[in-house]
C-alpha cells in the first residue's frame, strides 16, 4: 500500500471516528435532555397536585362581600385540606355545625346547591370531592373578583381562578394562567391551560372571523411546546386548531400525517389525518387512516363512532371534543 493511500484511509477512519463520537455525544445529550425534561414535568405535576389539594388562606376585606355566616362558611370550605391519605376523604363534618349561609350570591348558587346536595347525601364519595374542588375554586374566584391579577402572588388563588372560569369566562381563565406563568415560568400546566382556553375562545367565533384568535392559539401552542413538545394532548390541540380554523385543509392533513409518523403508538395522528382527508372529500383514505387509529387504540369510542358515521353517510362523523386530561388527575 503506497503512502498516499494509507494516509487517505487513515483520514477516512479519523473522520468516521470523529463523526461517530459527535453522534454519540448528541445522542447522550439528547437522552440527558429528555430525562431532565421528564424530571421537570414530573416535578410540575407533583407541585400542581400539592397546590390543588392544599388549604386556602382566608380572604377578608372588601373582596369578601357577604353575610358573616357566609364568609365564615366559605373560608371553612376553602381551609379544607383535600389531600387524600390512603384513599381517605376530607372530614367535612365541621362544616355542618356552622350557621347556614342563607343569602348565597347568584354566581355561587348553583355550585353551592350542588355541593349541599351531593356532599350531604354522600360525603365520602368522588362526586362530593369533585363538588368541593369546583365549589372552592368558585369561592376563591368570587372572593377575589375585585383583586387585580397582576397583584396576586399565590399560585393556589390563580389555579382556582383558572378552574372556576374555564368554561364561564375562558378569557379570564387564560389571564389567570398567564399570570401563573409569570410566577412559574417552567410550569407546563399553566401554558397548557392557556392553550385550552384560547382554543375554546377561537372555536366560539364564526369561521373566518377569528384569524387573530387562531394566531394567538398557534403562538400559545408554540410556547407550550418549549416545555413539553411531545405531550399527545398538546399535539391534538395543534391538529384541532389546524382543522377548525378552516383555511388550509391540506396543511392540516400534512401536519396530522407527520404526527402520525413521529408518534407511531399514538391514535390522535391518524384520527386527525382521517378528519382532514374527509374534509377534502377523500372518504376511502379517511377510512384507511381511521382503521390505523383503531389499530393503535381498539377501545377508543371516538374512533369507532367516526368509522360508523362515515359508513352510514353522516355529514359530520368526527368530534371536535379535545381529549385533554380531566383535572381530577390532581384531585
Amino acid at each position: 500500500m503506497n503512502s498516499k493511500k494509507a494516509v487517505l484511509i487513515l483520514g477516512l477512519v479519523v473522520v468516521v471516528g470523529i463523526s461517530w463520537w459527535f453522534t454519540r455525544l448528541k445522542l447522550d445529550a439528547s437522552s440527558q435532555e429528555n430525562a431532565g425534561n421528564e424530571e421537570q414535568l414530573q416535578e410540575n405535576r407533583e407541585r400542581m397536585a400539592t397546590w390543588y389539594q392544599a388549604p386556602r388562606e382566608p380572604i377578608a376585606g372588601k373582596a369578601a362581600v357577604g353575610t358573616p355566616e357566609c364568609i365564615e362558611f366559605w373560608n371553612k370550605v376553602r381551609a379544607l385540606d383535600l389531600n387524600r391519605q390512603q384513599e381517605e376523604f376530607p372530614d367535612i363534618s365541621g362544616l355542618q355545625s356552622l350557621q347556614p349561609c342563607k343569602e348565597v350570591p347568584a354566581p355561587l348558587k348553583n355550585l353551592n346547591d350542588h355541593y349541599q346536595k351531593v356532599c350531604h347525601a354522600q360525603k365520602d364519595s368522588n362526586q362530593c370531592l369533585v363538588a368541593l374542588y369546583y365549589y372552592r375554586a368558585a369561592l376563591t374566584d368570587y372572593m377575589t373578583r375585585d383583586v387585580a391579577l397582576s397583584s396576586i402572588q399565590d399560585p393556589k388563588v390563580l389555579i382556582d381562578k383558572m378552574l372556576a372560569n374555564r368554561e364561564v369566562d375562558p378569557a379570564l381563565s387564560v389571564k389567570a394562567a398567564e399570570r401563573l406563568s409569570e410566577l412559574e415560568p417552567q410550569l407546563y400546566e399553566a401554558r397548557k391551560a392557556q392553550v385550552l382556553g384560547r382554543l375554546f375562545m377561537a372555536t366560539q367565533q364564526k369561521a373566518g372571523s377569528a384569524d387573530s384568535l387562531w394566531r394567538e392559539v398557534e403562538i400559545t401552542i408554540e410556547k407550550a411546546k418549549q416545555l413539553n413538545e411531545s405531550d399527545p394532548e398538546l399535539l391534538e390541540a395543534q391538529m384541532l386548531a389546524a382543522l377548525l380554523k378552516g383555511t388550509d385543509a391540506r396543511g392540516a392533513e400534512e401536519l396530522a400525517k407527520e404526527i402520525a409518523e413521529d408518534y407511531p403508538q399514538e391514535w390522535r395522528g391518524p384520527y386527525y389525518a382521517a378528519w382532514a382527508l374527509f374534509k377534502e372529500g377523500r372518504g376511502q383514505e379517511a377510512l384507511d387512516f381511521l382503521s390505523e387509529a383503531q389499530r393503535r387504540d381498539p377501545q377508543n369510542v371516538r374512533i369507532r363512532e367516526a368509522l360508523e358515521g362515515i359508513k352510514k353517510g353522516d355529514a359530520a362523523p368526527f368530534k371536535g371534543d379535545i381529549s385533554f386530561s380531566d383535572l381530577s388527575q390532581y384531585f
